[in-house]
């Protein structure tokens, strides 16, 4: 499931322009080239855990500087993802202390998911693109997500904003989206010239 979806969000990074950085996104705090930069400092925390599972030693994602190369990053990602799983990773125990502790692989790749489908669709909805991931790993996120959001990861100053009410008939990226506590009719403010 996690394949296509990085696949999806490398083609997202070139369609964002320098005038685009400074855009508002769903994610309050983030404007476009925070959010990229956030984006990525987890792409390569992930990276860093599936290449060393019982590691201590994670890079803190708030503090990714570069380099600024998010298609060599989501490829590397991508390799390491296939290698781990190879090596028998889905089963294995990653150490994510971010994430609160040691999981299995499998678990560790859905957060991942988790990660990449919301932020891919908060970079287009900032930015104009299209995203469209696959319905059923959507909702596969979305039943992940709801095994482990705590009320204590929702309001000011954490993860997640408190839900937004949908019905259950809404697409499930919708409902993802509105599970992490973005609207998911949210559009960029109108610039007036």
């Amino acid at each position: 499931m996690i394949f296509p979806v990085l696949k999806d969000l490398a083609h997202q990074f070139p369609g964002i322009t320098p005038e685009q950085d400074k855009l508002p996104t769903p994610c309050d705090d983030f404007d476009v080239s925070t959010l990229r930069r956030h984006l990525l400092g987890w792409l390569t925390y992930f990276d860093t855990a599936l290449t060393d599972p019982s590691g201590s030693d994670r890079p803190d994602p708030s503090a990714f500087t570069g380099p600024d190369h998010p298609s060599a990053v989501i490829a590397h990602l991508t390799t390491t993802i296939r290698s781990a799983l190879a090596g028998g990773l889905a089963t294995a125990t990653v150490n994510v202390p971010l994430l609160g502790g040691a999981y299995p692989g499998s678990v560790v790749i859905d957060l991942l998911l988790i990660e990449t489908l919301g932020h891919g669709w908060d970079l287009a909805r900032a930015t104009g693109q299209r995203w469209n991931p696959d319905p059923q790993t959507c909702q596969h996120a979305l039943t992940v997500l709801e095994g482990v959001i705590q009320p204590e990861y929702r309001g000011p100053g954490m993860p997640f904003g408190p839900e937004i009410a949908l019905d259950a008939s809404a697409p499930p990226l919708d409902r993802l989206v509105a599970f992490t506590g973005r609207n998911p009719a949210w559009a960029p403010p109108v610039q007036l010239r």
